[in-house]
């Protein structure tokens, strides 16, 4: 099993990022994984996840880095995939892309791209980028939304043919592309696990009718966590939690499988949901998930609305320490 930590994401300053990174990979954990939101009414989310993650790559050795995920339709591919690239170089191979539609409104009007082309310009743009990364000889590519002629595709990808790539999203048709246009689905924070168990059981489906073997392909989760030593901590450090989900859900700032009624209520919200307690009542919630569905990498959010920087950082410590060796 692999874990990884979201760190701190919005706020003015990057100040400190890249030393929590270092943390987490000091006390365990392999992954660092960042999301990609131009919009947001909380405060939790930064743009440019292949920026951060550059700056991340220079202050660490050896932790992974995942976009999970980068909204491909917002972008020009061919923008994408250079970048994409020169971090594999940048980070000697440690990259994995992930990408998703998106779906705020607001979003696609500030760039300028048609919600309704979002599908297309996904499948379109991940067919673009890993003709990128897997040519050796310049390369031309025409779809309704762009135009590649004659490219030379540099730099190369340290890993070969290439980095994975990965898809987020929740609909029957996105589950399918993650089989047919991707190495992996990749299920987000929100949804419960019972939404999640059944879109694995969707995926499996569709692997079957593919060249994919499923217990050779990676499975992914993200979740919320809160982590303390006591029960009396961890429900103190939960409002933190729940203040997120009411700023970014309680308001206009809509997900298709999250309400403003369904956040009101704590217990109602954690439910089957998020991660949190106390290290040996964590533990007990990740063996329960994966005797559920397959599960071999978990990426934790433990920066909530307002939380101090000390406590986040207590919390990778102390994930790190007490659960990370229960999977070794």
């Amino acid at each position: 099993m692999k874990f990884g930590i979201f760190p701190i994401e919005g706020g003015d300053r990057w100040t400190g990022v890249v030393e929590q990174c270092q943390l987490a990979e000091d006390v365990g954990f392999e992954t660092c994984w960042v999301n990609d939101h131009q919009a947001t009414e909380g405060d939790n989310y930064w743009p440019s996840p292949l920026t951060r993650l550059t700056s991340i790559a220079e202050g660490t050795e050896d932790l992974e880095l995942v976009t999970s995920v980068l909204i491909l339709p917002l972008y020009h591919p061919l923008h994408v995939a250079q970048r994409a690239a020169m971090l594999d170089n940048i980070s000697d191979g440690r990259l994995t892309l992930g990408v998703g539609l998106g779906y705020v409104e607001k979003e696609f009007d500030a760039f300028g791209v048609p919600m309704d082309e979002r599908a297309g310009r996904m499948i379109e743009g991940l067919r673009f980028i890993e003709e990128f990364f897997e040519a050796d000889e310049p390369i031309s590519f025409e779809c309704p939304f762009f135009e590649v002629e004659d490219w030379e595709p540099l730099p190369e990808t340290v890993q070969d043919p290439r980095p994975p790539l990965w898809i987020g999203g929740w609909g029957d048709k996105q589950i399918g592309r993650s089989v047919k246009f991707s190495d992996a689905w990749v299920p987000g924070v929100v949804a419960d696990l019972g939404i999640v168990e059944d879109r694995k059981e969707l995926q499996q489906k569709h692997i079957e009718d593919s060249d994919q073997e499923w217990d050779e392909i990676d499975h992914p989760l993200m979740r919320e966590a809160v982590i303390a030593e006591t029960e009396a901590e961890v429900m103190e450090r939960k409002q933190y939690l729940h203040e997120t989900y009411l700023e970014e859900y309680g308001g206009e700032f809509s997900h298709p499988l999250m309400t403003a009624d369904s956040v009101e209520d704590f217990e109602e919200l954690a439910d089957d949901r998020f991660i949190y307690g106390t290290p040996d009542q964590i533990i007990e919630q990740i063996e329960a998930m994966q005797e559920r569905f397959p599960l071999d990498q978990l990426a934790l959010r433990f920066h909530h609305s307002g939380m101090p920087k000390d406590l986040v950082e207590d919390q990778i410590r102390l994930f790190g320490e007490e659960v990370i060796p229960a999977f070794d």
